[in-house]
Parts: structure tokens; sequence; C-alpha cells
């Protein structure tokens, strides 16, 4: 199993490079990103769990480092349909440091099939985040994100998500950026999985200079450190 899961990780890695250079657009309107993430999870057994990313991004056609953060989740689950979400999201960038508090509500609905079985999730995220950069910068922010996971089967889970970012501060006020698309998981076993999410964005320039756009591939490997969980979690991306 550790040679399969390495070999893996490997065509992924390898896949999602050929594809994003294998585009030569303007990077001034099209950019292609890679985001590559390993998370753990704690927790579940009652109504709480706890989980630890760190995640390093890059852009400009893979050319430039944009980011590396840590990002720490606490999650409150009072009932099977709720989940209360603080995060707080440290991130190193070239020209200064970046720190996110953040304040969810998710809402999930659970359906199963005739016999019981859980075959689908629709998960809706609600977020504030207040952003503070070593410049002196102070920024808020609004997301509501939208996700349907379809269970196919043990091992694989086949989602759909889009959401936008409102924003507002000094320098601008309005959707900053829309993400969205499919997303690809593998189940190992109870406690890992891999999941590739080739994303398409979309990001304002400035008040009146357009929009920019971008495909934003993201592989992310989670580790649960525990097999059971009280209620079935929400599956989401937090980008």
């Amino acid at each position: 199993m550790k040679t399969n899961f390495k070999s893996i990780c490997i065509k992924v890695l390898f896949f999602l490079t050929v594809s994003t250079y294998a585009q030569e657009p303007d990077i001034d309107r099209w950019d292609n990103w890679l985001l590559v993430g390993n998370k753990i999870v704690f927790g579940g057994e009652n109504n709480f769990q706890h989980s630890h990313e760190l995640q390093w991004r890059v852009n400009e056609n893979m050319s430039a480092l944009k980011e590396w953060y840590y990002e720490g989740v606490l999650t409150y689950s009072p009932n099977a349909n709720w989940e209360i979400v603080p995060d707080f999201r440290a991130s190193v960038k070239p020209d200064r440091k970046d720190f996110r508090f953040g304040f969810a509500g998710v809402r999930k609905f659970n359906f199963s099939s005739e016999e019981g079985t859980l075959n689908g999730q629709l998960v809706n995220q609600m977020k504030y985040q207040i952003d503070i950069d070593t410049k002196g910068n102070l920024r808020h922010g609004v997301r509501y994100v939208v996700t349907y996971n379809k269970i196919i089967n043990d091992h694989f889970i086949i989602s759909g998500l889009i959401g936008p970012f409102y924003r507002w501060g000094e320098d601008y006020t309005g959707i900053e950026f829309i993400r969205g698309g499919p997303a690809f998981t593998y189940s190992f076993d109870k406690q890992h999985t891999l999941s590739i999410a080739p994303l398409f964005g979309a990001a304002a320039l400035g008040d009146n200079d357009g929009w920019t756009y971008s495909f934003t591939p993201m592989v992310s490997l989670v580790i649960r450190a525990g097999k059971k969980y009280k209620y079935v979690p929400a599956k989401y991306i937090n980008f």
C-alpha cells in the first residue's frame, strides 16, 4: 500500500506540472497556480475536532512562490446538521506576513439510500474573516461556498463546489474572487485520503480594471488521527 500511495502522489504531481506548463496565456489575464497541502485531523469522537494544515501555493504559471501557510481549524458540532468553525491562518508571502482570523457556520445535509447508507452530502459554508498583515493593512471578508459530495463507494467521492468572496477594506470593496470546480477524493482507508481539485477562479484586478482568471489545481493529503467520529464531518475546501 505504501508503494502504491507514493506512486499515485508522484504521478498526480507530474500530471499537474505538465498540464499547467502546457498552457502559455498572458498571465495578466490568465494564470496557472498549484496548491499542495497536508492536513492532520484530531478528535471527532465527541462534539469537537481540530485540524492542522501546512500548504504552499505557487502562481505566475508555477514560476513564483505566492505563499506558504499554517492553518488551524477548530470544529464544534452541536448536532448532525451544523458545525461552528473558528480558524486561524498565518501566511508567509514574498513581501509580507498575513494573519487571518475566521469564523464560519456550516449547514450540512446528509443523504442516504433506501438501505440507510450515506451516499451524498450538501454543505453550505458562510464565513467571516479579518486579515491583518505586517504592513499595517486591515481587511474584512465574507464568503459563501456551496459544495456537493457524491459518495460513489467506500473509496471514491466526487464533489462540485462554487463560491464568491466579498472583500471590504481601504484599497478595495467588492467581490474579490470567485472559485469553483470539481474535486475527486480517494480514500485509502478510514484515516488517509487524497483529494485532487482542478478548480478555476476569477479575481478582480481593482475597481475598474476588469478581471483576471486562473486554473488552480489543489492536491491535499488528509490524515485522520482516529477512525471514529460522532457526526459525519462536513467535507469542503477551506480556500
